[in-house]
């Protein structure tokens, strides 16, 4: 994976699968955040009420990007796109993640491969972790 600041956008949107990886972030890349989606991931991991409390003071650090029915009509228009093609069976976490970075002009450093797939059909920039 090549992450250089080259063409780095403001916001690093940060999928579950990166955040967990990668505890420390170049800021050239562009400045981390979560969206409402990510958020609900990770907290979903929590193993107590106690570790859930933790983990959401944690993560109120991240700036968070909004979804709302834009992001939501943009993941519906894209999965569209995507079943014109045979390729609309993505997760649905990262199609609304992907659908939020294209509404924010942002950049999705994730670990998965379907954030190329979305990238036919939305406009951001994946940056995926090598494994």
């Amino acid at each position: 994976m090549d992450l250089t600041s080259s063409g780095a956008e403001r916001w690093l949107l940060l999928d579950k699968s990166a955040l967990v990886r990668v505890p420390d972030l170049d800021p050239a890349l562009g400045e981390p955040c979560l969206c409402a989606i990510t958020r609900f991931e990770l907290l979903y991991s929590a193993r107590s009420p106690r570790a859930f409390e933790q983990l959401e003071d944690e993560l109120d650090a991240f700036h968070e990007l909004r979804t709302d029915a834009e992001t939501v009509a943009i993941a519906r228009t894209a999965q569209r796109e995507l079943a014109a093609r045979s390729q609309h069976r993505v997760p649905i976490p990262d199609l609304l993640i992907a659908a939020c970075a294209h509404q924010y002009q942002a950049a999705v450093l994730h670990f998965d491969r379907h954030y190329e797939t979305l990238a036919r059909v939305l406009t951001f920039r994946p940056l995926r972790l090598d494994g």
